[in-house]
């Protein structure tokens, strides 16, 4: 008999009610139990008052493990996507062959007390070694697998990734930095995982039918409960002071008269090609509309996220709103991570309201499937305990037989059978979201192809691989497994100590993202001067957990501007070396320059005077254009570096305006000029700033995030 949504969440309900009960002892309840029985049913307790306490857990304290599971998925593919977005310019960011050798980072610190892993790395070859590993280490955080080596691990590599070339940080960096912070501190593999998987299939053996359709053991009790920590209220107030400080710094006239979204929609560094061409279609009344929702929703987020008052309605109109406008900015612009790792942390204050309409909306009685194995082969019995702990829905019976073709079959309601893949696909679409992809198995090329490969593993002996027999030894006695071992007393008391340390690291951590925060936002040091003892700032400047949230802060930018490089080829051509192209010094007309996020603020910083003395790195790089080519002719004679500017269009009209040409500064290939020969003399070349010989400031070096300077 398959089982309801609603008998799941009540069994569900039960198992966590009896963990809470198995302390108190078999013996002492027989007598009453007895009693009970020749009196009548027993009266039910009166129900509980929530306390005040109660209420706050519940509130602010509590994490449903399904919703962690579910953040760690969507985490682990933004930390691979993220990666691959860094692949094409891997080694011109990291390598010694790049723009910021690590020898010159490690001489010329871009900022006070920063630290990256990276900087023990200078080769390609070595570069693209741990490139591999960050991707093991990636993918066991998406699947689960190891799962909290993993989280320490990458927040290890991105912190580093992240602080190795501070001249392409933004804010989205800082919010992928605190992500893997804050989420490193929470049990993100006790659900949805491979860790989890391998624990329920060693802590219990099924080999009968009977065992294998009895499921209410196949998860743990403490975890199905609820997660309570501290970090539930942490990360409520971080990002809910996110979108807070975001639109309480938002002063400026551009913002308040509605045309705001107009100028950012016209920063041709940052916008992708689309908006580049379809910017000048939008009406004004969509402008105001964009502009007002932005403000509104940042405003109201803090608000969704931190009212007790209708709590789960609050968090899903938040959690509707933060992904809406996420997704509006990682369409439309470069912002490197920031959008994405915005609409991972809102996943985090789903709850377990959100998870139980999920199953009701998503469970189809008519998916349910009677699948039935051959009981003489491991390999089946094996696919079926891995089935039974997918199947949450609890929508297929197993049943076994002898000599059954193909090993499995399927039989529906109505008496259809199915073998081989269209048996895979209603197996799969009876699994939660199998549905999304089992059609694909239904189709004529994927259904032949997987009859293929289903038949050829069927007529091989892989049983010994899963287990070779289904059978019992002869004389062994079958051992049914406990729900849960009681923990013995040292251990329980370890499991305390280390819990109350993690707690406690939690609140240091946080006081040490308060204090950063009165000392970064223009709101509160402008007001109150609060002083940052060392170790705390430290702390946040040493892996870059800032909280400076003023994202297109007091207006939006109102020029546009890029780097363009005139240089000679040994064969007299004049080529850009980064874009490897004629240098195109016209961009009233652009729809788009097409950089990547690295590129974008890259070039936007090194126009800067305070990041002069990383010009030398950058000329270097130039001069091996010929390596990246491979072309000898590409060889780089001289060449001259300009920033390219102009304003922005004014409101109603569609055009740039005051277009700017400066050059930053001049330089010729030593290299390839005969010995002794004088340099030409250039009215540039005073204008030239020397390198500073200490490291710039670090309020020079580091732009406000999100590039709104």
């Amino acid at each position: 008999m398959v089982a309801s949504s609603d008998d799941t969440e009540k069994d569900d309900d039960a198992d966590e009610a009896g963990a809470d009960e198995a302390d108190d002892g078999a013996g002492a309840a027989v007598e009453p139990a007895a009693a009970g029985a020749a009196a009548g049913p027993p009266a039910e307790p009166p129900l509980r008052t929530p306390s005040f306490y109660d209420i706050i857990r519940d509130v602010y304290l509590t994490f449903d493990r399904r919703t962690l599971g579910f953040s760690r998925i969507l985490l682990g593919f933004l930390l691979v996507t993220d990666l691959i977005r860094r692949t094409w310019d891997w080694t011109d960011m990291y390598s010694t062959e790049g723009v910021l050798p690590n020898h010159i980072n490690l001489w010329r610190p871009q900022a006070s007390g920063a630290f990256s892993f990276l900087n023990s790395f200078s080769t390609p070859g070595e570069l693209w070694v741990l490139w591999a590993v960050m991707l093991c280490t990636f993918l066991c955080v998406l699947f689960g697998f190891k799962t909290k080596i993993a989280q320490v691990l990458s927040l290890f590599f991105v912190t580093s990734m992240d602080g190795r070339v501070l001249l392409i940080e933004n804010g989205g960096y800082v919010v992928y930095n605190l992500l893997l912070l804050w989420t490193v501190f929470l049990p993100m593999g006790d659900r949805f995982s491979v860790d989890a998987l391998l624990e329920s299939m060693r802590r219990k053996r099924e080999r009968t039918d009977a065992e294998l359709n009895e499921r209410d053991d196949l998860v743990p009790a403490s975890k199905l409960a609820p997660h309570v920590t501290i970090l539930g209220l942490i990360f409520l107030v971080q990002l809910s002071a996110i979108y807070y400080f975001n639109v309480l710094h938002k002063w400026g006239p551009l913002w308040k008269n509605g045309t705001a979204v107009h100028y950012v929609l016209y920063v041709d560094r940052m916008v992708t090609p689309i908006v580049g061409h379809t910017r000048e279609y939008l009406p004004n009344w969509a402008i105001f509309a964009m502009t007002k929702m932005t403000l509104g929703f940042e405003a109201a987020i803090p608000v969704c996220l931190l009212t007790p008052i209708g709590r789960a309605w609050a968090r899903r109109l938040g959690i509707a709103m933060i992904n809406a406008l996420h997704l509006g900015f990682g369409v439309s612009m470069v912002l490197g991570p920031f959008a994405w790792a915005c609409c991972v942390l809102s996943t985090l204050a789903f709850t377990t309201d959100d998870w139980e309409v999920a199953n009701r909306t998503m469970r189809r009685a008519q998916r349910a499937r009677v699948v039935v194995h051959d009981r003489r082969s491991g390999a089946a019995l094996w696919l079926c305990r891995l089935l039974a702990r997918l199947d949450r829905w609890r929508l297929l019976t197993f049943r076994g037989e002898e000599n059954v073709a193909g090993v499995i079959r399927v039989e529906a309601p109505g008496g259809a059978v199915r073998t081989r893949a269209l048996a895979a696909a209603d197996i799969l679409a009876a699994l939660p979201l199998g549905p999304a992809v089992a059609w694909l198995l239904r189709l004529p090329g994927p259904r032949h192809l997987g009859d293929a490969i289903i038949g050829a593993v069927a007529h091989r002996h892989v049983s010994r691989f899963f287990g070779a027999s289904t059978a019992l030894p002869e004389g062994a006695r079958q051992v049914v497994p406990a729900l849960e071992k009681p923990l013995a007393p040292a251990r329980r008391r370890f499991r305390q100590a280390t819990t109350v340390l993690r707690e406690l690291a939690a609140v240091a951590m946080f006081a040490g993202a308060v204090n950063q925060a009165m000392v970064e936002l223009w709101v509160v040091r402008d007001r109150i001067k609060v002083k940052q003892p060392e170790p705390l700032r430290t702390f946040a400047h040493k892996l870059r957990f800032l909280q400076g949230w003023f994202m297109f802060s007091p207006g939006p930018v109102i020029d546009d501007g890029t780097i363009v490089v005139d240089a000679v080829t040994l064969d007299g051509r004049h080529v850009d070396p980064f874009t490897r192209q004629e240098p195109m010094f016209d961009i009233a007309d652009a729809k788009s320059f097409g950089y990547n996020q690295i590129w974008c603020d890259y070039y936007n910083r090194m126009h800067l005077p305070a990041n002069s003395a990383y010009r030398d790195a950058m000329k270097e790089y130039m001069y091996r254009l010929p390596e990246r080519t491979g072309n000898p002719d590409d060889a780089i004679v001289s060449g001259d570096v300009y920033w390219v500017q102009d304003m922005n269009p004014k409101w109603n009209e569609k055009k740039s305006w005051k277009y700017e040409k400066q050059k930053l500064f001049s330089f010729e290939n030593r290299k390839l000029v005969p010995a002794g020969t004088p340099r030409p003399p250039k009215a540039e070349d005073s204008a030239e700033p020397a390198p500073p010989s200490p490291a710039p400031p670090e309020s020079e070096t580091r732009t406000r995030p999100l590039a709104g300077e």
